[in-house]
């Protein structure tokens, strides 16, 4: 057998095996295989990450404690230090790792048919171990998502899987890391389903859920049963506490807003400097230690500091200041180009202000309020709703920490609120942010999915039919007649693309046509304002093109040249495409 190597997100390995049978025992052996294999891939990271964290602060349980004890200049170098290994590594290696992983994991889903390169697994592993064992500002779920989903995905490659079924499969990876990581595999299909792949058929749940529960039966195994957080016993004092729980999702949401968009400013601070992309790192972990030299609690994931909030031991002025430098410290980590997640920051973020929340509150209303840590808790779901946009996904992994129903009412309060102002103001997720500045605009729904599946260069006509720039007006009008279809491409002597010519374009010909039939070429009354496409464009960018502009042809240019036409594509072959497409899916399930 032998293997072929492409563009990293293209198939990179193709193998000269496969099994072609796709029953449903076999494919849920698959989902089993995925949920195992990204279990034990979660627990090795956990032990990994603890390694690296010990060696560089040597108390892993304690970093707030080492750190007062260290030198300050130890503090601000072992960042930097591990900003200038982590640099290179996902630089030269593997620049899909950079980040948190959640949005490539998305564009990967959304249009890349579900392709991840084989070496993301093991790079994303190194380089967010490096990461956050150096005390990034950054979390462990992002990367832990990016590696499952990288293994779905290699799994359904190797076994040459339909582009749809590495969808799903790569749906089961996101699923199982986060069920294998917080110990909630309710939470992990739902935010593979809520964010992954922003919909789903509901005959595939099946795998997704199996996957996370095979995930989190080896993470039992080997990381007990117990949640990741000291989590206090909730209750509610008063059903008044409805209304400040909404007041508390009001202002998650804000601070989501001013996540997302300082977050987005930092990187594009980061991309106009004239900086090596490799030294970035440095830079970013230069000013992380900054920080920590006097608030440790923005290191690593910030666990520790999240328990201090659920079981009171913090003091009101120190949550205050440390929200504000937590969200700071992970917009330089992440956009200088650290590899960690924004999952368990946002988590932070939420369980201090719901922390600073609550114990005003109770200073406002002692009677009627519950203790402060119920508001961290709350938060928490408040504040990763606002910066995901996925509420069912905070909701049950609050709830799945603490299997208390009467959580779930203030949760739903919070994470709607929330919700409601970051769509308000912002309109986008903290991953969907990422993905705009690449162009790429993830629409929720799958039949936008579909034709971002689809490319032009598959459904163009490279055989068309076109006139030239010097042709004369009787020749138009006897090309229409001829045709079937009433637009042309117009080129020039040369061949380029000079404009398109359209029935339409004859209107104003038309009280004089007798006149000028024999003095007017098809340059005079073309339209030069012209739309194009490139091959390598997808479906949905044609469709936006097509609807917009209210157009029913556009040429295809080639991608270096855009004078040089090389095909054209038709409306109505998109649509005819797109609904042969689901009528396929919806048939026979998950179609080619």
């Amino acid at each position: 057998f032998h293997y072929s190597i492409s563009p990293y997100w293209k198939e990179p390995m193709k193998w000269n095996f496969s099994f072609r049978s796709e029953n449903a025992v076999y494919l849920l052996f698959i989902a089993i295989l995925i949920g195992a294999a990204t279990g034990y891939l979660a627990v090795g990271f956990r032990f990994l990450l603890m390694y690296a964290t010990e060696f560089c602060w040597k108390h892993p349980s304690d970093i707030l404690s080492t750190v007062e004890g260290m030198k300050w200049y130890f503090v601000i170098l072992i960042p930097v230090i591990g900003g200038i290994v982590v640099g290179p590594l996902v630089t030269f290696l593997a620049p899909e790792t950079r980040g948190t992983g959640v949005p490539e994991a998305i564009e990967a889903a959304a249009i890349r048919e579900g392709a991840i390169r084989h070496r993301t697994t093991l790079c994303k592993i190194i380089s967010s171990v490096i990461s956050i064992g150096s005390g990034a500002s950054v979390g462990r779920e992002g990367p832990i998502v990016h590696i499952g989903s990288s293994v779905g995905s290699s799994i359904a490659q190797v076994l040459k899987l339909r582009p749809e079924w590495r969808r799903i499969f790569l749906a089961c990876g996101a699923a199982s890391g986060i069920a294998a990581t917080f110990n909630a595999p309710m939470a992990g299909v739902l935010f593979a389903i809520e964010i992954i792949l922003k919909d789903f058929e509901i005959s595939y749940i099946g795998h997704i859920v199996i996957s996370a529960v095979t995930a989190t039966v080896i993470s039992h195994h080997f990381l007990g049963n117990l949640p990741a957080f000291d989590i206090p016993q909730y209750q509610m004092i008063s059903y008044w506490e409805i209304l400040l729980y909404l007041i508390l999702g009001i202002l998650a949401g804000f601070v989501s807003v001013i996540f997302i968009k300082l977050l987005s400013s930092v990187e594009d601070v980061f991309d106009r400097l004239n900086a090596p992309v490799y030294l970035r790192p440095a830079v970013g972990g230069f000013l992380v230690g900054i920080i920590a030299i006097r608030y440790p609690h923005i290191l690593g994931v910030g666990y520790e500091s999240v328990n201090l909030v659920l079981t009171a031991n913090i003091a009101l002025n120190t949550m205050i200041i440390v929200i504000i430098l937590k969200i700071l410290a992970t917009s330089f980590s992440v956009g200088s180009g650290f590899s960690g997640g924004i999952f368990a920051p946002s988590l932070f973020s939420g369980a201090m202000l719901g922390g600073i929340f609550g114990t005003v509150s109770l200073m406002i209303f002692p009677d009627i309020v519950a203790p402060s840590q119920a508001y961290g808790l709350i938060g928490m779901g408040a504040v990763v709703s606002g910066t995901t946009l996925a509420p069912i996904t905070a909701i049950l992994t609050i709830f799945e920490l603490t299997y208390n129903y009467n959580i779930i009412l203030p949760l739903m309060t919070s994470c709607i609120a929330s919700l409601v102002i970051v769509n308000k103001f912002c309109g986008h997720s903290i991953y969907e942010m990422k993905l705009l500045k690449k162009g790429i605009n993830i629409v929720r729904g799958h039949d936008i999915n579909i034709l971002r599946g689809m490319m032009v260069a598959d459904f163009m006509e490279r055989e068309y039919e076109y006139i030239y720039e010097t042709s004369r007006l009787r020749e138009l009008i006897a090309k229409i007649e001829e045709s079937n279809y009433p637009h042309f491409p117009v080129l020039n002597k040369q061949g380029n693309l000079v404009g398109m010519f359209a029935l339409r374009d004859l209107k104003h010909c038309l009280p004089e046509i007798e006149d000028l039939a024999k003095l007017t070429i098809a340059a005079d009354i073309m339209t030069k304002n012209i739309y194009c496409i490139t091959p390598d464009d997808n479906l949905a960018t044609a469709f936006e093109i097509f609807e917009g502009k209210q157009i029913s042809m556009l040429p295809v240019v080639d991608a270096n040249d855009r004078n040089k036409i090389t095909g054209v594509l038709k409306k109505n072959e998109l649509i005819l495409a797109y609904n042969q497409k689901v009528l396929r899916a919806r048939t026979f399930g998950f179609g080619k």
